[in-house]
């Protein structure tokens, strides 16, 4: 009878390859160009793998995604446009059971302009850069809304 000992895993074991100094500079290039872009953006455009962008932005680079600050410029006249939607709204309510008539609602708009939500954009870098996207009000736009009640949608 023959007794054969020893271990398969033993040896070298396979590693993530090395990320080379090259792709790190045309990662850091592309981003120092535009910090906007999404890992995703640069993965398809320098022809590297998303999470090599992911990780040589976070490990080597230390940089971090943050997210940009939406506001919207009010004018003198919001004010009294809300309070007047606020009054014909108890209005309502107050001549029927309004909160009974709704049971879901949702709303999108789609501006003609092309313009996306900024939810989603994040600026990279070492500090935050405290950064904010003016809202542009009363752009020619679609808004689509979808009320189901119990009667009928």
């Amino acid at each position: 009878m023959v007794v054969l000992s020893g271990c398969l895993c033993k040896g070298k074991r396979p590693r993530r390859p090395r990320v080379l100094e090259e792709q790190v500079a045309r990662i850091c290039a592309a981003f120092e160009r535009s910090p906007w872009k999404s890992t995703n953006r640069a993965s398809r455009e320098l022809a590297i793998p998303q999470s090599t962008v992911w990780h040589v932005l976070t490990v080597r680079l230390h940089l971090k995604p943050y997210r940009l600050q939406l506001i919207q410029a009010l004018t003198n006249d919001d004010k009294r446009k809300r309070m007047e939607f606020c009054n014909s709204m108890l209005e309502m309510m107050g001549r029927r059971n309004l909160h009974f008539t709704f049971n879901f609602s949702d709303e999108a708009t789609f501006h003609l302009s092309g313009t996306v939500s900024h939810y989603y954009v994040h600026i990279w870098g070492t500090e935050h850069p405290h950064e904010t996207v003016e809202h542009e009000r009363d752009s020619p736009k679609v808004n689509v809304f979808c009320a189901v009640s119990q009667d009928k949608v």
